[in-house]
């Protein structure tokens, strides 16, 4: 067991020229250092620190001594109410919290360019908002404020573009024959066209995209090449593809310069997307898809366990009362974090409860089936799916939540509502079966 040697605390065992009390200083001024080796001093580092410190305090100092640890002890506290206000006001953190919330936007709005935009400026105004409170509270704090304040300004700028972006847009309708003056809209997409990176913001503000005669809602569309062959260069976007020869063309926007050759799209006069008479192809948000969370046939798992499918129609199945054991499920299961469980709710336009009995208005009798005397009990979804059948579809009428016509999806940055579970309980599913069987007398009777 180790041990320490405090004999320097007792006075009459001191050496001249040393002093106790000079070692336990010296202590814990190697204690910081240590703790300090990272650079940064976090708020448990200087709780550990005022512990040290004021184990000393009882060590039989004397009182001016101990005053002298009251100053220690004091620097040690405002220094920790510092790094705390630091940590609070991480810029990267706000940072990282505002890319988190335009990948999001992409994924729900990225073909709609007016709600992506307005998505965008409701996330800056939050940054824009927290940083104000920012500001103050370290004012307040005799702290210094400059990066808070050029971050500021570095905000405002980008909601000034996006409100300008918006105001641009007006209201684009239908027949709209010529692209948005000032603003494009840079598109990044996948092998099958699916958008997976877009933004709506100035002319020229992004390098590596390459001019298109595509518009989406009047916003040019300049797109990054997807692939080169047999000397084309060719980007695509929903079912369109738009190719040009692979070579440079003088830029006549910057003098001496040179940039890709602009990428045409080869379409029809007849059909959904059309050639304006300006050469333009304007493309509606039906033809536009946005790269999904899951590949067709894939399954993921939302928070509670619930159980997601995506369908090779694109929609998505949800499954209530299941388990992956139950549904016979042998692919690999995504887990998905709440945030995107949110998302994807908008997408889900089938709903399954596992459990709940096939219900009189979906075809069965009232009364219990007999089989040689015996009643025949209800089949279940459930056991549908382990005997290889598809399982039948939840049909409760029009109270059914799910039943109800999808929403236009919102960007701003509102408190989202939980999604309604529907009752699959033994009592509401007899309610059901009396209902049914009252209207089928209502029926017979009218």
């Amino acid at each position: 067991m180790a041990t320490f040697n405090v004999s320097f605390l007792n006075p009459a065992l001191q050496k001249s020229g040393g002093s106790g009390v000079g070692v336990l200083a010296d202590q814990l001024a190697i204690l910081e250092n240590s703790l300090a080796k990272d650079g940064f001093l976090s708020p448990g580092d200087y709780d550990i620190l005022i512990a040290k410190a004021r184990e000393i305090q009882m060590s039989g100092l004397t009182a001016d001594q101990r005053s002298n640890y009251d100053v220690k002890i004091s620097s040690y506290e405002r220094a920790k109410s510092t790094s705390e206000i630091d940590k609070t006001d991480d810029i990267s953190r706000m940072n990282k919290i505002l890319n988190s919330e335009a990948s999001e936007d992409i994924m729900v709005v990225g073909n709609n360019p007016r709600e992506f935009i307005k998505g965008r400026m409701a996330s800056i105004e939050g940054k824009l908002n927290e940083l104000s409170e920012i500001i103050t509270r370290r004012e307040n704090s005799g702290l210094d404020t400059t990066d808070y304040y050029n971050e500021y300004n570095s905000a405002l700028q980008e909601y000034q573009k996006r409100a300008g972006a918006l105001q641009a847009m007006g209201e684009v309708s239908e027949g709209l024959t010529e692209p948005i003056s000032g603003y494009v809209a840079y598109v990044e997409t996948n092998a099958n066209g699916e958008i997976v990176n877009v933004d709506y913001a100035k002319y020229g503000e992004k390098s590596g995209y390459a001019e298109t005669n595509g518009m989406i809602d009047g916003f040019q569309v300049f797109g990054k090449v997807n692939s080169k062959k047999d000397g084309e260069n060719y980007f695509k976007l929903g079912n369109q593809t738009f190719s040009a020869a692979d070579m440079l063309t003088p830029d006549p926007d910057n003098p001496g310069s040179f940039k890709p050759n602009k990428l045409m799209a080869n379409v029809q006069e007849k059909g959904v997307i059309r050639r304006a008479k300006s050469g333009y192809v304007n493309m509606s948000q039906p033809d536009l898809r946005i790269q999904d969370y899951l590949p067709n046939n894939a399954w993921a798992k939302g928070n509670n366990g619930t159980l997601y499918k995506k369908r090779e129609d694109g929609g998505y199945t949800k499954y209530l009362n299941a388990t992956p054991e139950s549904l016979n499920i042998q692919d690999s299961i995504l887990s998905m974090p709440e945030g995107f469980e949110r998302s994807l709710m908008d997408k889900v336009d089938e709903t399954i409860d596992a459990t709940a009995p096939i219900t009189p208005d979906q075809g069965m009798s009232i009364a219990p089936s007999i089989d040689n005397g015996v009643p025949m009990q209800k089949q279940t979804m459930q056991d549908q799916i382990m005997q290889g059948q598809t399982p039948t579809k939840m049909n409760y009428g029009l109270d059914n939540p799910f039943n109800k016509p999808k929403q236009k999806s919102q960007a701003f940055r509102t408190p989202q509502q939980p999604s309604a579970r529907v009752d699959s309980g033994a009592l509401a599913t007899a309610k059901r079966t009396v209902q049914s069987g009252i209207d089928s007398v209502k029926r017979f009777f009218s």
